[in-house]
């Protein structure tokens, strides 16, 4: 017999049992109390994130649904392609296109082909683009009604805006005191605001996120602490990036 089944043989014959009951009673009610304390977190329990986007954490989760967005619909990418600040998205997945233009709002990006405001760009002329690439802009548009209405415009006819968003964000630090950052969109909100500029029927609305990729965007977690299949997890509750592709009529 060991020593533990010894001391509880006797706990159980030589204690008398009003004294087991009061010491049961006292044990009962710290596991209860310790139940309720909060939880320990661990490094989570902080109140400044452990980077801004996880760039240093294997790379931002919010651009892994952005990546999954456009290589998803990459089949649109053909033809004159126009993409916002840079050209990552038509060099990863623009298999089809023939010619690649680069807009943004400031002329010191050497990477502009086009300079112009978003929401007037009175420089491009209608039915131009066979596929516009905007992703994570339309936050920084005040008038994200316009912009929407321009990429109507400026796409030709069977045209396709492929356009990410954020839903459960952070301010981004840069660019919330240069631009504004003014939407956060949901599902529901980014389907209206695009079938007010394309039509009914033209506009298909994706979501992507769970709690564990809100949270840890929040946190600044990047990749290599959140793995694929936890990302690929979909909670309509929590919105971490919206999708929209939106067809210009024929």
């Amino acid at each position: 017999m060991s020593a533990l089944e010894r001391a509880r043989g006797l706990w159980r014959t030589a204690v008398p049992p009003a004294i087991r009951d009061s010491v049961n009673a006292r044990r009962a009610s710290r596991r209860e109390a310790s139940w309720r304390r909060p939880r320990k977190l661990g490094e989570l329990r902080r109140t400044t994130p452990f980077t801004t986007w996880g760039s240093s954490r294997g790379g931002p989760l919010d651009r892994v649904y952005v990546g999954w967005f456009i290589e998803e619909h990459a089949a649109d990418m053909h033809g004159r392609v126009l993409e916002i600040a840079g050209d990552e998205y038509i060099t990863r997945f623009g298999r089809g296109v023939t010619q690649a233009d680069v807009l943004d709002v400031f002329d010191d990006n050497p990477k502009a082909t086009i300079v112009a405001d978003l929401a007037r760009a009175d420089a491009i002329s209608d039915d131009t683009f066979d596929c516009l690439v905007v992703t994570q802009v339309l936050l920084l548009v005040q008038d994200i009604a316009a912009a929407l209405r321009e990429c109507h415009r400026i796409l030709k006819p069977g045209g396709v805006l492929l356009a990410t968003t954020p839903g459960i964000t952070r301010l981004a630090p840069i660019e919330s005191q240069t631009l504004g950052q003014w939407w956060h969109l949901t599902s529901m909100s980014a389907r209206s605001l695009a079938e007010d500029a394309f039509g009914a029927g033209n506009v298909e609305v994706r979501a992507y996120g769970n709690v564990l990729a809100a949270a840890g965007f929040l946190y600044g977690l990047g990749e290599w602490d959140v793995s694929r299949e936890e990302l690929a997890v979909h909670d309509p509750a929590f919105e971490v990036i919206v999708g929209v592709r939106a067809v210009k009529s024929a």
